[in-house]
């Protein structure tokens, strides 16, 4: 079914765009209208350090665009408005009706799979498409909404995750969660795969997105793990943090726990090449001393020659490797624009979605081929490591292993 909807989809909008193209590589605009996208991203708040980089890489992007589109002899201006969130679920929202209020109908964003559970349905139910580089919780895999999601979910990420702990001979973790809706679908695809190679979860200790103090939350946290030493070695036994940015705090705090202190520690996607993990002199201390290995999504090697430029020009930018959602949200930007380009200003939104679906088929960007499943979410992609390292110059974050999702091997570097 799904096979015969998109050869439907791609047919009726080949069709429709005919009468605008002049020849296979040049088409005539169908609209003389500007080209408005929006950018919800998170600069502040907890996931302001991707917030960060998305948005170095979303300002590349437009005057990459503009320079392919004045080669191809097309004049339109493309604006691009970048709105913060505050990775907080009430300020997404109220921003996203902002832009609606604008008349802008393409949204790049949000970044955290909680902001996009909060904003969905005001998507859905006012003809908005939003397309986030980084929102990966499983339960927003949904057939026929208005979202589509250029990352793999979270159920690859913990068949990762599993593949590494069942490879470093870890017997039970005992997992410190952010309670949202991205933590605790998380937890719950770790688990499955965990469970399934014969490990043991303690029972999560859940904190509020909001928390500050983690103390009492870290007693829990050293209780559970004092319990499981007391059934294997220290050496089997590790904390497992889903955590955003606030997991530096988490790192400067644990030291002084015992149990927190004997055990090896490993993190996730959400808190992946964080730079407080690495400005934080404690918490990379601490990381650099306790593993700490963080799945992240994976670069395709095969677009290496696409993303290895587009990595300097960020870090040219901001002054620091750019998290690999900069790059996602580079080739959202991309895609969204040609889809505009192709559709005018003013489409019904079931030909938005079409229109956008033929555009990412074909499409070869920094991130690699671009396969959308049923969901509209990236239908495949491995996963790096990436570790606090210790350094002559000071301390940064490495790639450590490799995860190949279609073979199911870990690979050490």
């Amino acid at each position: 079914m799904r096979l015969i909807y998109r050869i439907v989809l791609i047919c009726f909008a080949s069709v429709w765009m005919a009468g605008c193209m002049k020849h296979e590589t040049s088409y005539t605009p169908c609209s003389s209208d500007d080209i408005r996208v929006a950018a919800l991203l998170a600069l502040k708040g907890s996931a302001s350090s991707t917030g960060q980089t998305s948005q170095a890489s979303l300002e590349i992007a437009r005057q990459d665009m503009l320079k392919y589109l004045e080669s191809m002899n097309i004049s339109r201006k493309i604006t691009l408005e970048i709105i913060d969130s505050k990775t907080d679920t009430a300020e997404a929202l109220k921003q996203l009706k902002n832009i609606y209020n604008k008349g802008i109908r393409l949204v790049i964003g949000p970044y955290s799979s909680a902001e996009l559970a909060a904003v969905k349905d005001f998507a859905d139910s006012h003809d908005m498409l939003l397309v986030s580089p980084a929102s990966v919780a499983v339960s927003l895999a949904i057939p026929g909404d208005n979202v589509f999601r250029f990352t793999s979910t979270d159920i690859i990420q913990g068949e990762a995750m599993a593949k590494m702990l069942e490879f470093d001979h870890i017997k039970a973790i005992v997992p410190l969660v952010r309670n949202d809706v991205w933590g605790n679908d998380l937890i719950a695809a770790i688990s499955h795969g965990f469970e399934k190679a014969g490990g043991i979860i303690h029972d999560p200790v859940f904190y509020p997105v909001e928390t500050t103090d983690f103390h009492s939350y870290l007693t829990e946290l050293d209780a559970n793990t004092s319990f499981e030493i007391g059934r294997f070695s220290a050496g089997e036994v590790a904390v497992c943090m889903l955590a955003f940015a606030e997991g530096t705090l988490l790192l400067t705090k644990a030291e002084p726990f015992n149990s927190l202190d004997l055990v090896p520690w490993y993190g996730n996607s959400g808190f992946a090449q964080t730079a407080s993990a690495i400005t934080d002199l404690a918490a990379a201390r601490f990381a650099s001393t306790h593993g700490l290995p963080c799945p992240s999504y994976g670069l395709d090697e095969v677009a290496k020659a696409k993303w290895q430029p587009l990595v300097a020009q960020i870090k040219e930018k901001i002054g620091r490797e750019p998290d690999v959602y900069a790059i996602t949200a580079y080739d959202a930007f991309m895609v969204s624009v040609s889809t505009l380009i192709k559709t005018g200003p003013d489409p019904s939104i079931s030909f938005l979605k079409m229109a956008f679906l033929n555009e990412a088929d074909n499409y070869f960007g920094a991130s690699g081929p671009l396969y959308l499943d049923v969901n509209g979410d990236r239908a495949t992609g491995n996963y790096d490591f990436w570790s606090v390292i210790q350094e002559t110059s000071g301390y940064s974050w490495k790639k450590t292993a490799c995860y190949n999702s279609a073979t199911g091997i870990l690979t050490k570097l």
